[in-house]
């Protein structure tokens, strides 16, 4: 099978690219520009770009020519390459639109005009972010499964400073419960926006020339290979790194937001189960463990695995764009995608802190990142 992987030595990316390898009988070609806030100034690429087999093109898929040159004869392509980071997308915002959204229509004029560039699957690494708050109930409802369902708003920065992070009507608490593909959609960051945009164009276009396509909205990836060093995205890698250095977790909030959080080799069978759906099968599924898990949790979990005491504190801090809690209903991925039983948190986290320390220390980068999102919406450290 012939393969073009966008953002191919990216964290999932890379995780793709192995399994690809371990299958065989796949040529693979890969894009990727090798950002230095994901990758370093010199990234090891050993075990990837050199294996037979696979044809690495370093370039920005915005690049004039460079899509239309990879795409000819493929049979599929995973869309991975964007930027990603709720925070940063908010004052980022060309960069962020550049790449996923002027990225994305880029493909898709290739594969439009012209048909040698037409894949047979479009597979598109979505993110649960398009959900923005997710799903609510009222405490109150004995069925919380069959309870009205209630989607809110953003939250309120007046109240979020008075440490009010909770949601509720008619003073009734609202509880979460696991969202589904059907749940409206409702973005919250600008890096929401620009994944639920590149949903809505592949699923137009895609049913214009006939090309099967699907998006796996993500939730909370976690693994051996994330970057340790991108101080935007990927919560469990930020705060190993901020241990392994005797630094402090700065838990925002309360501690009491909650995340989905997903192993990336499930999230890598996710991706080779998609290319075998039926032709009706649902074009949106959700990919993720089904559970919550609490950033105090997450915490206790890090320090218990590390051996440290006392490295956390809860700040009440927030960040504009950031979500209380979101899960996924899992259902359509057990019925389509075939996937389970999944890798239970406490056994992912082990492989990746096992891993982290065996990789060399990276600077502590958080505190940069908070400075720089305090400054473009007034709030003070």
């Amino acid at each position: 099978m012939q393969i073009l992987i966008t953002g191919g030595f990216g964290f999932i990316g890379k995780c793709l690219v192995s399994r690809l390898l371990a299958e065989g009988g796949h040529r693979i070609t890969v894009i990727d520009k090798l950002s230095p806030q994901v990758h370093g100034d010199a990234p090891d690429l050993a075990g990837f770009a050199d294996q037979p087999g696979v044809t690495f093109i370093k370039a920005d898929i915005c690049t004039p020519g460079i899509l239309r040159t990879a795409m000819q004869g493929v049979d599929v392509i995973y869309h991975l390459a964007a930027e990603t980071g709720t925070g940063q997308s908010m004052y980022e915002i060309q960069q962020y639109f550049q790449t996923n959204v002027m990225g994305t229509a880029i493909l898709l004029e290739e594969m439009v005009k012209s048909p040698d560039c037409r894949p047979k699957h479009l597979i598109l690494s979505s993110s649960r972010s398009v959900y923005g708050e997710g799903a609510y109930v009222r405490a109150d409802q004995a069925d919380q499964l069959n309870a009205p369902r209630h989607y809110p708003a953003g939250r309120d920065a007046d109240d979020m400073t008075a440490g009010r992070f909770d949601f509720a009507v008619d003073g009734v608490p609202l509880v979460p419960v696991a969202t589904v593909e059907t749940d409206p959609a409702d973005p919250k960051s600008l890096y929401a926006a620009s994944k639920l945009t590149q949903e809505q164009m592949c699923q137009i276009s895609c049913a214009t020339v006939g090309v099967h396509f699907v998006a796996l909205r993500f939730q909370n990836v976690y693994g051996p290979g994330q970057s340790l060093r991108n101080p935007y995205t990927g919560i469990m890698s930020i705060f190993t790194n901020i241990l392994r250095q005797g630094g402090q977790i700065d838990i925002y909030e309360d501690g009491a937001e909650s995340r989905d959080f997903v192993f990336v080799e499930d999230v890598v069978s996710a991706l080779r189960a998609a290319v075998n759906l039926p032709g009706d099968a649902p074009a949106i599924i959700n990919v993720g463990h089904g559970t919550r898990t609490t950033v105090s949790e997450l915490v206790a979990l890090l320090e218990a695995k590390l051996g440290t005491v006392g490295r956390s504190r809860i700040s009440g801090r927030f960040r504009p764009g950031d979500i209380r809690h979101c899960y996924a209903d899992i259902g359509r991925m057990q019925t389509w995608l075939g996937l389970g039983p999944l890798t239970p948190i406490e056994q992912g986290l082990s492989q990746m802190v096992d891993w982290a320390l065996e990789q060399p220390l990276e600077a502590d980068l958080s505190h940069k990142a908070d400075k720089e999102l305090g400054a473009f919406f007034g709030q003070k450290k």
